[in-house]
């Protein structure tokens, strides 16, 4: 049984600067690589960033299909100033991330900077570990900056 020790080094950094969310994900794929299953690394690769995006938006339209957010509700809030600097951040967010997902298909060799940084984040300052995609548009951007 062959052990792939940097899934273990991330799963361990992981636990250690609690990042639940990693830790999960690493200890699933380590599991995988012991069980040999490595014929579905190809099906995750392709679509376990748009199950992980379905499940994202799924936890976000609850609110609307229990009612605790009706048509007048959201009309009121996106005329606001609030809501019109939350519609400006999703768009600015859904390019970020359209961005994101493209690089890392373009280069996933960036996929151990950006899970450096997250883990750095997430055990320092507080952060949150549901925006690999989001570092990886931040990461897509500023190497526009730096091409030109």
């Amino acid at each position: 049984m062959d052990i792939n020790w940097s899934l273990l080094t991330i799963f361990l950094i992981s636990l250690i600067s609690r990042n639940r969310i990693l830790a999960a994900a690493a200890g699933i794929v380590l599991i995988l690589n012991l069980l040999r299953l490595e014929q579905y690394y190809p099906l995750l690769e392709r679509r376990g960033i748009e199950a992980g995006l379905l499940f994202l938006s799924i936890a976000v339209l609850v609110p609307f299909a229990a009612d605790q957010v009706s048509p007048n509700n959201l009309i009121k809030t996106a005329a606001s100033p609030i809501g019109l600097f939350a519609v400006i951040g999703g768009l600015i967010g859904s390019y970020l991330n359209a961005q994101g997902i493209d690089l890392i298909q373009l280069k996933p060799e960036i996929v151990p900077g950006i899970l450096i940084g997250i883990i750095i984040s997430v055990a320092f300052f507080g952060g949150v570990s549901v925006g690999p995609v989001m570092a990886a548009g931040i990461t897509a951007v500023l190497l526009s900056f730096f091409r030109r």
